[in-house]
């Protein structure tokens, strides 16, 4: 038999790597969330090249490029809040009740 003591280090170390894994994910999440908001960005503000298209695939390019910086700025900045919330719940876990 090993002593109680023995027994709640090894749960602590089980629960450090959870957090740090959980850590490790959320700035991943926010890096792609940066990246989503930066590439919806630049998309939004540079409109493609229609030097060699007529003016109906122009239409239908420039119409896709819009609806797809939309969806970049949307999901960048779901991506962004919830590694943000993630980050808060376990932070408030963190702290001992007293």
């Amino acid at each position: 038999m090993q002593p109680e003591g023995t027994d709640a280090k090894r749960q602590g170390g089980s629960g450090g790597v959870t957090r740090a894994a959980l850590l490790g994910l959320c700035g991943g999440m926010l890096l792609g969330g940066l990246f989503l908001l930066g590439a919806g960005i630049k998309t939004r503000l540079s409109p493609p090249d229609c030097s060699e298209l007529s003016e109906m695939e122009c239409t239908f390019t420039r119409d896709a490029a819009t609806d797809m910086a939309r969806v970049q700025l949307v999901s960048g900045a779901a991506l962004m809040s919830l590694s943000a919330a993630v980050v808060v719940l376990m932070r408030s876990k963190a702290r001992p009740a007293s």
